[in-house]
């Protein structure tokens, strides 16, 4: 349906947590390559919600009530929302579900528009990769340093810098192909003396 590195079934696949598919999941997996990383602090519970049939949007704004959860979900959920559309499954849809034991279940229309925290807005998934497929550069480097995080076992540090520098030029020659980053990663002297 699309060949943006977005929809792809590695990366679905790879952010979506269970058969529920949470919005804040491959937002997180997309936030890693553009290098917003956020840790995540003490999360609160929220059994106030426990028997209640929400939408994925109504569960996420009460969560957000809390301040400490609000802080990282203004900026990780939007993104969610707009990949919203790709099942668990990586498959296409457009209603989503909820189902409570002993409550019973509900189904919505899923509503994939979303705002970037202080950004801006994006009506559905096709104008999301569009917004995030007008910043290669910010993408391509923050997927050079989870690949170096990655091939090297350890955290990206100023000492990976170089590194970076040179896989970013050799992948910009070929307009960031994904086997560019590879070959360059693998082909580097840190990777095969690690």
């Amino acid at each position: 349906m699309d060949a943006s590195p977005l929809s792809s079934r590695h990366f679905l696949r790879s952010t979506a947590g269970s058969l529920i598919a949470l919005p804040f999941l491959p937002s997180l997996g997309f936030r890693t390559f553009a290098q917003e990383k956020s840790a995540t602090p003490n999360v609160p519970q929220l059994s106030r919600l426990e028997g209640k049939l929400l939408t994925t949007r109504e569960r996420l704004l009460a969560h957000q009530e809390q301040p400490q959860c609000a802080s990282c979900h203004r900026k990780i959920d939007p993104i969610g929302f707009g990949l919203k559309n790709f099942a668990a499954v990586c498959k296409w849809r457009t209603e989503d579900g909820s189902e409570s034991k002993g409550v019973g279940n509900k189904k919505w229309p899923i509503e994939p528009a979303g705002a970037f925290h202080n950004g801006p807005a994006f009506k559905d998934y096709f104008e999301l990769r569009d917004l995030i497929a007008a910043k290669p550069e910010q993408i391509a480097r923050g997927l050079t340093e989870a690949l170096i995080e990655y091939g090297l076992g350890r955290p990206f540090g100023f000492s990976d810098e170089d590194l970076a520098v040179r896989i970013l030029h050799q992948s910009q020659k070929q307009n960031f192909e994904i086997r560019t980053f590879l070959h360059a990663l693998v082909g580097s002297t840190d990777f095969q003396m690690k």
